[in-house]
């Protein structure tokens, strides 16, 4: 039997890193347990837990074997597990590339496709015969919207192809990816191996595909919804030059706000909205379920929860100053108030990502003495204030961690602030922050070892 008529348009994708691109280009795209013989080591952005379940998952039909036997595709291109992926922070979404096969494709032996994700404890039903492609939830495939649904909705859309072992380099149609310059290193990674490379793509695919998550209902299509680590920390460290840079330039034209950090701080006790990017989160309601406070008092809570911490009293006057400002600041990329739909915020994790150019402002333009190891801290604090916390309860890869910090003092700096804010936030986060910090900071300081 051959594809029906009305499916023959359709195509399925693979996502995986750009780095993985030489070895695809070199070996094809392989199934897990054949690169697992052949000692192919790949970028991994794949949950560890599915990949347990799916590695003794058994295929009833075709080749059989399990579908770590398969090379896997989705269906569905606005994928609510890339979705996943993207909002964990462990991946920049500019980074991932999508290949592209036609649905034709099924009409081969070493191919079986199901009827759902083979992510699940209960296995989809698995199919050989591309008839039974219309035993498929189309409507859930093509569905472009981010909503998650049902559970059982969630995993029809995410119905899969599986190849056997092996796809060839050269039956890749197209390849999907995020802008100009990916496009380029695409394409001088197919040159340098002396490969053709398939046409290459951008969003929207065919018209009909929507495959990267964007921050379009802010107004910034162009920018990806959630900023990964290695965009996270160019941020950071942009952020800490242009600082420096600007003050270098400016020190003697800038008429500052304030004459010292210390000063600062007392005006901001004062007056929340001391500081504009203050004024523009200060009673700025907030539609995130985590949150009781509106924005403003949020952050008055995190201030007071650090002051009151056992650490902070313990700790220098340098590194309280630096400590208070960062409480203050750490959620100014959640402004200002005109971003949001009748003045309340929405959920918006990415609001770390955008406090590094807010600083850049604060610390070039307001604040006279201030030293290089404070812009630092300031940034660093701010930027990263989620990182610890996301690590211990939404699996963020802690090598982020490693990446950032040079010594104990950062690391309980960045620990203090933290857990105030997790403090204002979940008693629940708060016992399960207490339960794993302490490993987590013995592995840290043996990474510096």
């Amino acid at each position: 039997m051959s594809v029906p008529n009305e499916l023959s348009d359709k195509y399925f994708f693979h996502f995986s890193h750009l780095e993985n691109l030489d070895s695809i280009v070199k070996n094809g795209l392989l199934c897990t347990n054949r690169k697992t013989e052949l000692g192919i080591d790949h970028l991994n952005v794949a949950s560890t837990s599915i990949q347990a379940r799916r590695s003794s998952m058994e295929v009833t039909c075709g080749p059989k074997g399990t579908v770590h036997d398969y090379v896997p595709f989705y269906l569905c291109s606005t994928n609510p597990m890339f979705l996943s992926l993207v909002n964990q922070k462990n991946v920049d979404q500019p980074f991932v590339i999508f290949f592209a096969i036609s649905i034709d494709y099924v009409n081969r032996d070493s191919v079986v496709f199901s009827d759902a994700s083979a992510n699940t404890s209960a296995p989809p039903n698995f199919f050989h015969d591309p008839a039974d492609l219309d035993q498929l939830d189309w409507e859930a495939i093509g569905n472009t919207k981010w909503g998650r649904g049902t559970d059982d909705e969630l995993h029809r859309r995410m119905a899969e192809v599986l190849v056997h072992e092996k796809v060839p380099i050269e039956d890749i149609e197209y390849i999907v990816v995020w802008n100009n310059n990916v496009k380029d290193e695409v394409q001088r990674i197919f040159n340098s191996n002396n490969v053709k490379c398939p046409p290459i793509e951008f969003t929207p695919f065919k018209r009909v595909y929507r495959f990267h998550f964007t921050k379009w209902m802010l107004g910034r299509p162009g920018e990806t919804l959630v900023t990964g680590p290695f965009f996270l920390k160019k941020k950071f460290e942009v952020a800490i030059e242009n600082i420096k840079n600007n003050r270098k330039k400016n020190s003697r034209k800038t008429v500052f706000k304030f004459e010292s950090v210390e000063e600062a701080l007392n005006s901001i006790d004062d007056d929340f909205s001391a500081i504009s990017e203050l004024g523009d989160i200060f009673e700025l309601e907030t539609l995130n379920a985590e949150h009781s406070e509106n924005v403003s008092d949020h952050t008055k809570s995190v201030v007071k929860n650090v002051v009151e911490s056992e650490f902070y009293q313990e700790s220098d006057e340098e590194a309280q100053r630096i400590l208070k400002l960062s409480a203050y600041l750490h959620d100014i990329g959640k402004g200002p108030k005109s971003m949001w739909k009748d003045g309340k915020q929405k959920t918006y994790v990415d609001h770390p990502a955008d406090a590094p150019g807010m600083l850049e402002r604060i610390l070039s333009e307001d604040i006279q003495e201030i030293s290089d190891y404070e812009i630092r801290m300031i940034c660093l604090l701010v930027t990263y204030h989620d990182l610890i916390g996301e690590i211990i309860g939404k699996n963020r890869d802690v090598q982020q961690l490693y990446d950032i910090l040079e010594n104990e003092k950062e690391f309980d700096m960045l620990s203090c602030l933290n857990y105030a804010d997790v403090q204002a936030l979940n008693f629940f986060w708060v016992m399960q922050y207490r339960s794993k910090i302490g490993s987590i900071k013995s592995e840290f300081l043996e990474q510096l070892d």
